[in-house]
């Protein structure tokens, strides 16, 4: 061994010379055998390297354990368990007692003073009622900043403890950040003033560049929440995201708009500018989830172009979508007011044809925004109404919700409407005016209301006439009289209540216009001759009947009545045999007045205003498809009210109906009025 190491440590002085350039391929050999003399034939310990993979850092608490205790406080530790087994054998002194509790006992007695200030106004048991929840309120608030204080306490611990494992360090940062924003929410304290949290600030403006995108947008978000400024570490981590941002995935930049969806600075308004750029140059990566969440928050703003490319998207992702997301579509353009025909139509189609159960809450919005958008799909209906006869109507507010939505649409599914009324009108349950109003305004427009029910609301609503008088409008009072009196349950006490002159002085220093209370005062009016025939009060004086005008109609039934108008000139000429847009002298409105004689033949007006039993007065109504309820055709409420008082002061009602007219030739329109007319005098 010692012979083969001189021979090593002279063969480098022998080679020299065989390493010039004749003899170049020597030189690796010379250049081994100096290091092979270098080298000590000895054992060294060579130290490992260090495996970043699989690297555990040498403290009692791992990063996992530390997250689970930021978001659960309660969990102990092993140092708290050894504390706690400490603290066993150690006499508490309770002057330390009473100076820990000394800021809770101080805010609690600071609410119970303020709570006793009201001892005057209010009864005994709801004064300890307020002071019972304001104590607890004050318990809740102390309970979350210890819990704050417990979590920043927990990242420094952890930021120290992990400092060699950046993902771990990261995680615990964001985490406990999240965790902050969160219970600082509906704590009045605020936890910038805390110094251990200006640590865990100045952490994140050192190292806010080593984050990850997700990392640096979770801190964005927590941020965003608990500083309402833009300070320091909000302005470095806002532009860091508005530079990573530009080539991330979607979700992320639906994630980022999400988080600055309502900016209160100038910053974030930037950030929110420029994740909107983004979203638009990349429409055609959006899935239905992000569609989704673009139509809702898009629905309430002004960007009317931005939401009908959205519109747009929808047909390339209809094949994909859910039978939610078909709702959500119909809800977000009811919000919007965008009746897009065409994309209806198409959700309306895979809706019926996907459809699954909804929820009660669902329904109430589907049938709402349907209304709104005046769809009017029988199929869709008719398993909605399934529905809602198989779902437990706990919530009376759902079920107001449908039951005005379905008047709305004029949806009379008798069978779902009985169902509806039980669960709302019993002996048991206790309505307030604004649930009897809604009620009755809903049951009287769809003119549906069982006889036991109809008598219930009657009996409530003699009940709450004191009540009635004492609310600062009177409008909700009104609604009321004129929903029983369209289903002729108004007693006279009720009507004498609307038709007193000073009523209509309340109506109008309470801010009504006239065309919310000037044609359910007439149709009261009219009630009170001919419905209620015990009433002996106060009635409309002349003047207003002359105050009132003939109400407009919309584009639809105008198109109509002039049509109908036209085809009646003619047989029977204006002037001489008939008169447009008429009154009567109890306020009902007529659309064509004509007189016609026993063969049913139009004869001169004129000569028609004697009472004779050789003529009869004919009153023309003209009814639009929203006079009429879905699916039988039936006459809605208002309107059969005044066709019933047309019929009592002696007129013949010729109702010409719009899904009768529509399907009519226009050579045929004037044979068909005079058949009609013939008909009545048969």
């Amino acid at each position: 061994m010692a012979s083969t190491s001189r021979y090593l440590s002279t063969a480098p002085q022998i080679l020299r010379c065989a390493t010039g350039r004749r003899f170049p391929f020597l030189r690796a050999f010379s250049s081994s055998a100096h290091r092979w003399s270098s080298t000590s034939l000895e054992p060294k310990i060579i130290p490992e390297k260090e495996d970043k993979k699989n690297y555990k850092p040498d403290v009692n608490i791992s990063g996992k354990t530390i997250i689970r205790k930021i978001f659960n406080t309660d969990i102990p530790n092993s140092k708290d368990i050894e504390l706690k087994e400490e603290s066993n054998h150690i006499e508490v002194d309770p002057l330390d007692m009473l100076n820990e509790s000394q800021t809770k006992a101080s805010k609690i007695h600071e609410i119970k003073s303020k709570v006793n200030k009201k001892q005057g106004q209010e009864n005994g048991d709801s004064r300890l009622r307020n002071e019972k929840s304001a104590v607890e309120k004050v318990l809740k608030q102390i309970k979350s900043e210890t819990e704050i204080e417990k979590i920043i306490q927990l990242c420094l611990e952890g930021l120290d403890a992990h400092s060699k494992y950046p993902k771990d360090v990261h995680r615990i940062l964001t985490n406990g950040l999240q965790r902050i924003s969160i219970l600082s929410i509906n704590n009045e304290s605020s936890v910038l003033d805390n110094e251990n949290f200006k640590q865990l600030i100045e952490y994140v403006e050192t190292n806010y560049k080593k984050l990850s995108l997700k990392e640096l947008l979770d801190c964005s978000c927590s941020l965003i929440s608990l500083f309402p400024e833009d300070v320091a570490v909000v302005e470095l981590v806002e532009n860091e995201l508005m530079w990573k941002i530009r080539e991330a995935d979607l979700d992320l930049v639906i994630e980022l708009h999400k988080c600055h969806e309502s900016p209160k600075t100038q910053l974030r308004k930037t950030v929110r500018v420029h994740c909107e750029g983004i979203i638009k140059r990349r429409m055609t990566e959006t899935k239905p989830v992000h569609l989704m969440y673009l139509m809702k928050h898009y629905s309430t703003r002004k960007d009317t172009k931005f939401f009908y490319k959205l519109e747009d998207r929808v047909f390339d992702l209809i094949d994909h979508m859910s039978v939610n997301n078909y709702c959500n579509i119909i809800v977000y353009s009811a919000i919007r007011g965008s009746r897009n025909e065409s994309l209806l139509r198409l959700v309306l189609f895979y809706l019926n044809k996907t459809y699954k159960k909804r929820h009660i809450q669902q329904i109430s919005s589907l049938l709402f925004s349907c209304g709104k958008l005046a769809i009017y799909d029988i199929d869709l209906f008719n398993k909605l109404s399934a529905d809602i006869m198989k779902s437990d109507l706990n919530s009376s507010k759902s079920t107001l919700n449908i039951l005005k939505s379905a008047s709305i649409l004029g949806w009379r599914h008798e069978e779902t409407l009985s169902c509806l009324l039980n669960q709302l009108v019993n002996e048991n349950q206790k309505l307030d005016l604004a649930d009897v109003e809604n009620l009755l305004f809903s049951a009287s427009t769809l003119n549906y209301c069982p006889e036991d029910k109809a008598e219930l609301l009657q009996s409530h609503c003699l009940k709450l006439i004191e009540t009635s008088m004492k609310e600062t409008s009177p409008l909700p009072w009104l609604n009321i009289v004129w929903s029983l009196a369209i289903l002729k349950k108004a007693t006279p006490e009720l009507i004498a209540t609307v038709l007193e002159p000073e009523f209509k002085k309340h109506l109008e220093q309470g801010g009504a216009n006239k065309w919310q209370y000037h044609p359910k005062l007439l149709g009261i009016n009219s009630a009170a001759h001919f419905d209620v025939l015990d009433y002996s009060g106060a009635y409309l004086p002349q003047d207003f009947l002359s105050e009132c005008e003939q109400g407009k109609n919309n584009a639809v039934k105008k198109t109509m009545c002039d049509d109908v108008f036209s085809a009646l000139e003619t047989f029977a000429p204006e002037d001489q045999f008939c008169k447009r847009k008429t009154m009567t002298v109890n306020g009902n409105k007529i659309d064509v007045e004509l007189c016609i004689d026993n063969s049913g033949l139009p004869v001169e007006y004129v000569n028609a205003q004697e009472t004779s039993s050789e003529y009869h007065r004919v009153a023309v109504k003209v009814l639009g498809f929203h006079d009429l309820t879905i699916p039988e055709k039936l006459l809605k409420g208002p309107v059969d009210m005044e066709i019933r008082h047309l019929g009592c002061q002696g007129y013949k009602v010729l109702t010409i109906t719009h899904s009768e007219w529509i399907h009519i030739k226009t050579t045929e329109k004037a044979e068909y009025l005079k058949h009609k007319l013939n008909e009545l005098v048969l």
